[in-house]
């Protein structure tokens, strides 16, 4: 049985594609916003500067805030992305595609929705960690196993938030995408026109009509 822990997170996207990731999925809606106040600082986590206006998206380099998880913390996120949507068949598994870089800059962002769930998933990620970090295969399955069934508040509250995160931005990306079988505004260089189903089903309600 191994007892290795797993590799370090690494991080996949940059800046600009996170943020316009938190775009997406439907998080940075707050437009010119001010200097935002910060909660306190939990244990484990950056301190992170506040910020004046909202991003732009041209210069992400210059983003008006800091992500504050920590290494521990991203390679956390990363052991429970990957068991919420682990590789299978075609579809990446959830940290190849950079969820926690997500979960980062989302946790991140000073907005008022992203401030809610900032303590929700930071406490969540500081209590999991070193049980899922340093613990053998079989207890780390065990223990990832036991998360959805949890009837704790607070892990329930986490799991949610954690699960609903992530699948919210797997299924944004074009891997997303393909594998729900999305192919989004592909032009179409024919018109097949209606089926002759769709035609016969109109000609009877026609005729029912006197037409």
């Amino acid at each position: 049985m191994s007892t290795e822990t797993p590799e370090p997170y690494v991080s996949k996207i940059d800046r600009r594609t996170a943020l316009a990731w938190i775009g997406v999925v439907g998080a940075a809606t707050a437009a010119g916003a001010g200097v935002v106040v910060y909660g306190p600082k939990m244990g484990g986590d950056r301190i992170t500067r506040g910020y004046g206006t909202d991003p732009k998206l041209t210069k992400p380099e210059k983003a008006p805030w800091s992500r504050i998880m920590i290494a521990e913390q991203l390679q956390t996120a990363a052991i429970l992305a990957d068991f919420i949507l682990p590789a299978s068949g075609t579809a990446p598994s959830a940290s190849s595609l950079g969820i926690p870089d997500f979960v980062d800059e989302w946790v991140s962002a000073p907005y008022p929705d992203q401030v809610k769930d900032r303590p929700v998933v930071m406490n969540g990620l500081n209590a999991l960690g070193a049980k899922l970090r340093k613990a053998n295969a079989a207890d780390r399955a065990a223990a990832l196993a036991a998360l959805p069934a949890s009837t704790d508040p607070t892990v329930m509250a986490f799991w949610k938030k954690f699960r609903g995160l992530t699948i919210g931005a797997y299924y944004t990306t074009e891997a997303g995408f393909k594998d729900i079988g999305y192919i989004g505004n592909v032009p179409r260089t024919v018109d097949p026109g209606p089926s002759a189903e769709v035609k016969a089903h109109v000609q009877d309600a026609l005729t029912k009509l006197g037409l």
